[in-house]
């Protein structure tokens, strides 16, 4: 019996419940059904019918009446006592009239109406029309929501899913509400502070947690130190963004469903900036630095081409993510590093750009020439072989400015004009001084 509940729930994985030797993979596969016929096999699918009785138009539409869900439960009882015992069949249609009659009782709360839209906790609901093959469990009880019969709501900005009778009861605040406010990551590696500072409470519903009932442990959520209950936690296995950054870490961990979620809304989200964070990461990964030098010549570089016509049309999405003067990563750029698949699309990138910027007559014509040599060559920014003044934004080449001994020779000028300036203002303005005095 405890093996068909952890089947057939996801609060159950890798549960103290799931006693049995063999592994979690072989107890999911597993089935086991009694004599009433109900099944709890994890490859069931929800919209699966049976040969035998799938041409008995068995099967309601998501917004189907009362009347008709009345009918199909008349029919299907029929089905039951004609249909073979312990039949595959009859297992389909016991399960079936379970949820038919479930799902009559969902409409007979709500006067026979259903929410087509639902807002609470700043979730906003819309009923599921065309649902996938895909099983879903919902996030509130960690039930199987059958699609067939049972009606479900989920969340447009979180995709947070829910039975229909479940809508009214969440608890847990939309994962797009919370990253929206609070505009970064959790960036302590797994800031826990210990049940009793939780009051023995899950941290999501506020169930009484303890470790002497095994149906309802305390589970550790890696990314927010938090502990919660097994409704409130799958097991999920997600990468860390703290533990990224500080020590290159990608391996997955276990998460709360609410992490969970705020993660998968805000992996491509720029919310980290590395340099203020951990700047020491750049000399350890050679790949980070490498984008990184390219993502200030990509900054400059969009300088050139959104003032060129022509130039517009290289913007592409990566260009305006990496191109950002803000400097953040998100974590879908850190994990392209790591995987390597960014520095192909930034070589390309980059490689276009130039082409661009160096045979466009507009472009090229804002270039700029070393004053040290004199030659004919333009120099742009993002050039290797170029280096600007921080002052004055001057360009010359590398064995100019060190020939020179790193000194700008246009800002030697500047500062000589302005001593020169400065001369001039003392004498006058001690002649307007002692006029003012005399008077």
């Amino acid at each position: 019996m405890a093996a068909a509940l952890a089947n057939d729930s996801p609060k159950y994985r890798n549960s103290l419940i799931c006693c049995s030797p063999r592994s979690v993979e072989d107890a999911s596969r597993s089935s086991s059904s009694t004599s009433g016929c109900v099944s709890a096999d994890e490859s069931i699918d929800s919209n699966y019918i049976p040969k035998s009785i799938a041409n008995k138009k068995l099967k309601i539409h998501s917004a189907a009446t009362r009347e008709d869900i009345e009918k199909a439960i008349t029919q299907c009882k029929e089905l039951v006592l004609s249909s073979p015992q312990c039949s595959d069949e009859r297992k389909w249609l016991v399960r079936y009239l379970v949820e038919l009659r479930l799902r009559l009782e969902d409409l007979k709360d709500n006067d026979g109406q259903l929410r087509a839209k639902v807002t609470i906790k700043g979730h906003h609901f819309e009923q599921q029309i065309n649902i996938s093959n895909r099983k879903q469990y919902c996030d509130h009880c960690s039930g199987v929501i059958w699609s067939i019969v049972q009606s479900s709501y989920i969340c447009t900005d979180c995709g947070y899913v829910c039975h229909y009778k479940c809508v009214d009861d969440v608890c847990r605040v939309c994962a797009h509400v919370v990253m929206t406010e609070k505009g970064h990551f959790e960036m302590n590696i797994c800031p826990e502070k210990g049940l009793a500072a939780q009051d023995y409470k899950c941290a999501e519903c506020q169930t009484t947690l303890t470790f002497k009932d095994s149906w309802n442990e305390p589970r550790l959520c890696d990314y927010t130190g938090m502990y919660f209950c097994t409704t409130c936690h799958w097991n999920d296995l997600f990468a860390i963004p703290a533990r990224v950054i500080h020590n290159w870490d990608w391996d997955k961990r276990y998460v709360s469903r609410l992490a969970y979620q705020m993660l998968t809304l805000s992996w491509s989200r720029p919310y980290i900036d590395i340099e203020n964070i951990n700047s020491k990461l750049f000399s350890f990964i050679a790949e980070l630095e490498w984008v990184h030098k390219m993502r200030r010549d990509l900054e400059w570089m969009r300088r050139y081409l959104c003032a060129c016509a022509e130039g517009t049309n290289l913007l592409s999405p990566l260009f305006m993510q990496l191109g950002d003067v803000n400097k953040k990563y998100s974590m879908s750029h850190l994990q392209a590093i790591n995987d390597g698949s960014l520095e192909t699309q930034l070589t390309e990138l980059t490689e276009i750009c130039r082409t661009h910027i160096t045979k466009c007559a507009l472009c090229s014509g804002k270039g700029y020439l070393c004053e040290v040599c004199g030659n004919n060559e333009i120099l742009y920014p993002f050039d290797s072989g170029a280096i600007m003044c921080d002052r004055c934004n001057s360009m010359y080449h590398r064995g100019c400015w060190l020939r020179k001994g790193q000194k700008c020779l246009k800002c030697i000028r500047v500062d000589e004009r302005k001593k020169l300036h400065v001369t001039d203002d003392v004498d006058t303005t001690s002649e307007y001084e002692i006029d003012k005095f005399v008077q």
